[in-house]
């Protein structure tokens, strides 16, 4: 067992090699989202798509969105509430991974649309339902003097992780070409690294004892459901169906309506859940000045990230003519993490001595929007010199993640009673811009390169959606750099 205060937080200085066992599970998680996002998602919807291959990218992505958003926040409410002999939170991680195994294989075989966007809901949906318990575990088990180490560890063994996936997805391509055959390598090297890393995440981990106080007993009339709950769950289903026929649906003159009953369900579900106490406390971390710029900055860092990293392959294949165009994009991720390693490590280590955190978020902002910038006004075309932009990004994307969840944990308004929750919803900030990123510019990046349009007197094509697309990620890089001032209870 943990070595924990009476207040339940841990005390214990852990040792080097429990804490990279403790964080093996970020190793599974960098070796599965990135290869997926740089060159399976991409390889399989060119297999699918064809020439549309952006637009069923945009598509999937934006279908995934809605459980990026809503299961790391029920997770990590319902793993805080957890009691089991195998602990709260490890549980959920299993199980998640299991599901999130079966999900890549069923990616791995689609064939059409709709089962390719189906297979991605199940990953995304596995995957943040393990991934929102998990943020809760580091908080339950790591003393606070020890949290930049833990957070640069944590990012090194993400990035490690975008190493060996990304190398090996790669390979696969680099063997089967972008074939059914490599998409089916890719996947299955995906599922064993995951497998592999939640096991020793799981036998690593020993959770602390949490005994939960007895619930009081119940009265006549507490459990009947107020209007407005009714209302809010019922608006909200509305909503739900609703988005999902705006983005699965071919496009029809029907759409127009569906938009506005969309819009009408969401107006009713926000305004009926403000009359529910249970779900105002629930989201009351908000309320924290730090911890609401916490997740802005990292929203917007991550949604920066994420404007680039999915249309690389794209970018490769139309702009640099690469034949093996779903190899080249995830070199030039690895490039990016070769980058990123080094201030990994050290960046922790250093807000720890220092007690700045909010340093590394300034250079990494500031090296990752004047890497964008360069292929924002000169689209290079060369793979030598776009690999070096790639570890120049990465030192700025290293930076960052050295220090991230540290900072994360600096401000968490309530972590003896409501880590998990309250990590679950920060965690959104990190799921949600993954998803509306290549969702919202999908659409975008394929109007501005298909010529014939009009735009603010800017003819299309000629590769003006590459443009406008990192022209969004420099924005977002200095947007987050501006929120990240606002926090004031961390250096």
């Amino acid at each position: 067992m943990s070595v924990t205060s009476l207040r339940g937080e841990p005390t214990a200085r852990l040792s080097f090699g429990r804490l990279a066992a403790i964080n093996a599970f970020w190793f599974g998680g960098g070796a599965h989202w990135q290869p997926i996002y740089i060159s399976l998602i991409p390889v399989g919807a060119t297999l699918i798509a064809g020439s549309n291959a952006d637009l069923l990218i945009g598509r999937v992505t934006a279908a995934g969105g809605v459980f990026a958003l809503l299961t790391p926040i029920l997770v990590g409410w319902l793993s805080d509430r957890t009691v089991t002999r195998w602990g709260r939170r490890r549980p959920w991680m299993v199980a998640g991974t299991i599901l999130n195994i079966i999900g890549l294989g069923l990616l791995a075989l689609s064939t059409n649309q709709l089962t390719f966007i189906a297979a991605y809901l199940v990953v995304q949906l596995s995957n943040n339902a393990a991934g929102a318990a998990y943020t809760g575990v580091i908080p339950d088990v790591v003393r606070a003097e020890d949290r930049g180490r833990a957070s640069g560890l944590l990012g090194t063994m993400n990035q490690l992780g975008t190493v060996v996936g990304v190398g090996l997805v790669g390979l696969t391509f680099k063997l089967y070409g972008d074939t059914r055959a490599g998409l089916l390598a890719g996947y299955g090297v995906v599922a064993i690294i995951l497998a592999i890393t939640l096991l020793i995440t799981v036998v690593a981990v020993k959770e602390p004892r949490i005994v939960h106080p007895p619930r009081p007993s119940h009265r006549k009339g507490e459990g009947d459901l107020p209007v407005a709950a009714v209302v809010c769950g019922g608006a909200f289903l509305v909503a739900i169906i609703a988005l999902f026929a705006i983005l699965l649906a071919p496009l029809g003159s029907w759409l127009g309506p569906v938009i506005a009953v969309f819009v009408a369900a969401g107006v009713a579900t926000v305004l009926a859940a403000r009359q529910l106490p249970a779900l105002t406390t629930f989201f009351q971390a908000f309320r924290s000045n730090d911890f609401f710029w916490t997740f802005a900055t990292r929203g917007l860092v991550t949604l920066g990230i994420f404007s680039i990293l999915p249309f690389m392959e794209l970018y490769f294949r139309d702009v640099v003519r690469t034949p093996d165009a779903g190899a080249a994009s995830a070199f030039w991720l690895l490039a990016v993490i070769a980058g990123a390693i080094i201030p990994s490590m050290i960046g922790g280590v250093l807000s720890d001595r220092t007690g700045r955190r909010k340093l590394f978020v300034y250079i990494s902002s500031a090296i990752q929007a004047v890497v964008v910038s360069v292929l924002l006004f000169g689209l290079v075309r060369s793979q030598t010199l776009l690999y070096v932009l790639g570890i120049l990004y990465g030192i700025g994307y290293g930076a960052y993640y050295a220090v991230d969840w540290a900072l994360a944990c600096d401000v968490l308004p309530n972590r003896e009673e409501a880590a998990g929750r309250d990590m679950a919803l920060w965690h959104v900030s990190f799921t949600l811009p993954q998803v509306l990123a290549p969702a919202i510019l999908a659409g975008f990046l394929h109007f501005l390169n298909e010529p014939g349009h009009q735009v603010l007197g800017v003819a299309s094509g000629h590769d003006l959606g590459f443009r406008f697309i990192f022209g969004s990620a420099a924005l977002w890089f200095i947007l987050g750099t501006v929120m990240v001032s606002r926090i004031r209870g961390v250096r």
